[in-house]
């Protein structure tokens, strides 16, 4: 089919097919579905060509869709110049305050034609805010398992509790760098003592400590801002997760204040829980949450992950374990794996 250009315009399809399409519907009353199928034209083209005709191929001739009329103190040199000249005399205001000063003088123009017309003249705004610093450099995270854990909470969504179900919960998350593993502990407390206890269950779990925590800032974690001198709240002995982390030989490590991405995987995994977990739970007691959530985390730590080369975190788990022992000869966590003929080092 040829197609024609009139006017530097590109039509689809040429004058004499549209001219015919509208006479087999109102002279030969042929259906709309037919005349489709056998001018190779859609429905949408075919109605906007049905309307506009009278019986001329004119008619069918495309139309500008440019208005018809414009303000006459929308654009030109008035509005640039009285932006400018407001600009010059009011440094300190603010783009939009700018334009609502054109636009009590008369002048119609948008808020994007302000911004564009102070873009073109070089003219730059009163401030710019501060763009977030993004932290997007290489992370070097743990190559091997059981070197470093991350730990963090997350408040369990108050809509997947029961009618008449009081207070708030949370999930305490320990993840293992290297393989995705992970451990949930589920309370009713937002506290230090819930965190020593998550943690004694992680490493019940797992079966072996790590030699580094990585956690964020939270008083779930540190109660370092209460530690400052002559403070009301000070004190000069170590708290209880200080405490339980030196008697099991484990290093605390915190994150920068305000950069979560640092502990980017276990904030990973609380995503992926919303999306899987969360979203369909509804639970009664804090004991019904606590078994739905290890069945849930169960179904985690087998599910396949494409960081992990498409394998589910206890199979890399194992699989370095297994690279750890034969590089060094030394079995980290005997629990998971137990080589034939080793001896654990813990005995």
């Amino acid at each position: 089919m040829a197609i024609l250009y009139q006017d530097g315009a590109r039509l689809p399809h040429d004058l004499e097919t549209r001219y015919q399409c509208c006479l087999r519907r109102i002279e030969s009353k042929w259906p709309i579905r037919k005349i489709c199928a056998y001018y190779h034209v859609s429905k949408r083209s075919l109605l906007r060509w049905l309307k506009a005709f009278d019986g001329t191929r004119d008619s069918l001739l495309p139309r500008s869709h440019a208005r018809k009329s414009k303000h006459p103190r929308e654009t030109g040199p008035g509005a640039v110049k009285k932006m400018l000249d407001l600009r010059r005399r009011n440094p300190g205001d603010t783009v939009l305050e700018l334009w609502l000063k054109c636009r009590l003088a008369g002048f119609g123009i948008s808020k994007a034609t302000a911004y564009r017309i102070l873009e073109r003249a070089g003219v730059k705004p009163a401030y710019v805010t501060n763009p977030k610093r993004r932290h997007d450099g290489k992370y070097h995270g743990a190559g091997e398992p059981f070197l470093k854990w991350q730990m963090d909470v997350k408040f369990v969504p108050s809509e997947c509790k029961a009618p008449g179900l009081e207070g708030r919960f949370y999930q305490y998350t320990v993840l293992d760098e290297f393989s995705r593993r992970r451990f949930l502990w589920f309370s009713a407390e937002h506290s230090m003592y819930e965190t020593v206890r998550a943690l004694e269950g992680a490493i019940a779990f797992f079966g072996a400590a790590p030699r580094v925590l990585q956690t964020d800032n939270g008083s779930e974690f540190s109660d370092r801002a209460f530690r400052k001198e002559k403070s009301r709240y000070g004190r000069d002995y170590p708290n209880c997760v200080e405490s339980f982390l030196a008697f099991v030989g484990v290093e605390h490590k915190f994150i920068r204040p305000r950069t979560p991405e640092h502990n980017g995987r276990v904030e990973r995994s609380h995503r992926v829980d919303g999306e899987k977990f969360y979203r369909h739970l509804s639970f009664h007691s804090l004991a019904d949450l606590r078994a739905q959530g290890a069945r849930w985390n169960l179904r985690y730590n087998s599910m396949p992950k494409q960081v992990l080369g498409f394998k589910s975190p206890n199979e890399a788990e194992i699989e370095g374990l297994i690279r750890v022992f034969e590089e060094t000869g030394e079995v980290r966590c005997p629990k998971s794996y137990m080589p034939k003929g080793a001896t654990s080092s813990e005995n």
